[in-house]
C-alpha cells in the first residue's frame, strides 16, 4: 500500500512538472536568454555611442581669447608648425579685420564684404584657391562660415590637401586649416594622378578631371585610410568649435564705422582710440574714448559722455546714453 502511494505521488509530481514546463519553456525565440543577449547588445550600442560622443573630451584644446573661441584636436594631429612625426597638421590663424592686408583675398575689404555675406547665409567672395565643388556655407556654433578644400594653388604642378574653415568673430578673421600628408595620400590613391612630362617632369601631379570624383568618393567614405582620416577628422574638429561669451566689450570690437539705424545720415567711427561723429559725410566732432567693462566713455571738446554698451558684435552696436537714458542703435558699415 505504501509503495503504491509513493508511486502515485511520483506520478502526480511528474504531471505537475510537465504542465509547468509546457507553459514556461521558451517559444518562437522569445526566451529569457534571448532577452538577456538583446539587453546586453543594447547596452553595448549605448556604450559605443557614448564613447564616440565623449571621444573629443580627451582631445587637446586651443583657445583664442581675442577672437573669442576654442577648438579641440586629437593626438594624431599636430598643432602649428611643430608637426613632428604627425601626418596631419592643424593651423589656426586669427587677425583683426582692420589690420588685414594679406593676399589671395585675405584683406580688409574682402573680409568686411564676406562678413556681411555670411551673416545672410551667402558664401561671398573667394579667398585662397578653393576647389569650386567643395565650397559650402556651414553653421559653426552660432556663426556662419566658408568651408572649402584647396587641392592645388598657383600652378599646374602643385598638389595640396587642405581643408579650410573661414569665419569672423569679435571683429577678427579666423582661418582654420587641416593639412593632409601629400605623399601618403597620392601613393594610396594613384588613380587620381598622372605624369605630365611637358610641365612637371616625372613627378606625379593631379589629373584635374578626377578631382571632383575624389571629393565625391571621400564624401561617401570611399578612399584610403590616410585620405579618409584627413577628410573626416576635419569635420570632427570643426564640430568642437565653441564661441566664448563675454560681457566685456573691447575697443577692438568697436573698431570701424557704424551707421545709425534711426538716422542714416548719422555715422560714428572708432579708430586709434578716437571716436568721430559724422553727419551727411562731414565730420561733426572728434574725441578720445575708453572702454571699461560694459561702459564707453568719450571725451570731446572738454566734455565727458558716458554710454552703456548694451550689445556689440560683428554687425550690431547698441548704446545707452546714460545722461538721458535713450538708446542708440547702429549697424556696421561695409566698405564701398
Amino acid at each position: 500500500m505504501k509503495n503504491n502511494l509513493n508511486i502515485l505521488f511520483l506520478v502526480i509530481v511528474l504531471i505537475i512538472l510537465g504542465v509547468a514546463g509546457f507553459y514556461l519553456l521558451p517559444k518562437g525565440g522569445n526566451s529569457n536568454s534571448d532577452k538577456v543577449i538583446l539587453n546586453q547588445n543594447q547596452e553595448k550600442t549605448s556604450d559605443e555611442n557614448e564613447q564616440t560622443k565623449n571621444e573629443t573630451d580627451l582631445w587637446n584644446v586651443y583657445e583664442d581669447k581675442n577672437a573669442g573661441f576654442s577648438i579641440k584636436y586629437p593626438a594624431d594631429v599636430a598643432f602649428g608648425e611643430t608637426g613632428g612625426s604627425s601626418l596631419y597638421k592643424l593651423s589656426v590663424e586669427s587677425k583683426k579685420i582692420d589690420l588685414l592686408d594679406g593676399t589671395m583675398g585675405f584683406n580688409k575689404e574682402t573680409a568686411i564684404k564676406n562678413l556681411e555675406s555670411l551673416k545672410n547665409g551667402n558664401y561671398g567672395e573667394n579667398v585662397d584657391w578653393p576647389f569650386e565643388a567643395s565650397k559650402n556655407v556651414i553653421k559653426v556654433d552660432t556663426v556662419n562660415a566658408q568651408e572649402f578644400i584647396v587641392f592645388s594653388r598657383f600652378e599646374v604642378c602643385n598638389v595640396t590637401f587642405e581643408r579650410k574653415l573661414y569665419f569672423f568673430n569679435n571683429n577678427y578673421q579666423v582661418v582654420v586649416t587641416l593639412t593632409g600628408p601629400k605623399k601618403e595620400i597620392m601613393a594610396s590613391l594613384p588613380d587620381y594622378f598622372k605624369i605630365d612630362k611637358d610641365n612637371c617632369g616625372e613627378e606625379k601631379v593631379w589629373n584635374f578631371e578626377k578631382q571632383g570624383q575624389l571629393l565625391a568618393d571621400l564624401k561617401k567614405s570611399i578612399g584610403s585610410d590616410v585620405a579618409l582620416r584627413w577628410f573626416n577628422v576635419f569635420d570632427q574638429i570643426v564640430g568642437t568649435i565653441k564661441f566664448t561669451k563675454s560681457t566685456v566689450a573691447s575697443s577692438d570690437l568697436l573698431s570701424g564705422r557704424w551707421i545709425s539705424l534711426d538716422d542714416e545720415k548719422s555715422e560714428i567711427e572708432f579708430s586709434d582710440k578716437k571716436m568721430t561723429d559724422y553727419y551727411q559725410g562731414q565730420k561733426v566732432s572728434e574725441g578720445s574714448f575708453t572702454v571699461s567693462g560694459e561702459y564707453l566713455t568719450v571725451n570731446s571738446d572738454g566734455e565727458e559722455y558716458k554710454y552703456s554698451i548694451v550689445k556689440v558684435s560683428n554687425e550690431d552696436l547698441i548704446l545707452t546714453y546714460l545722461s538721458r537714458g535713450n538708446t542708440l542703435k547702429y549697424k556696421r558699415v561695409a566698405p564701398k
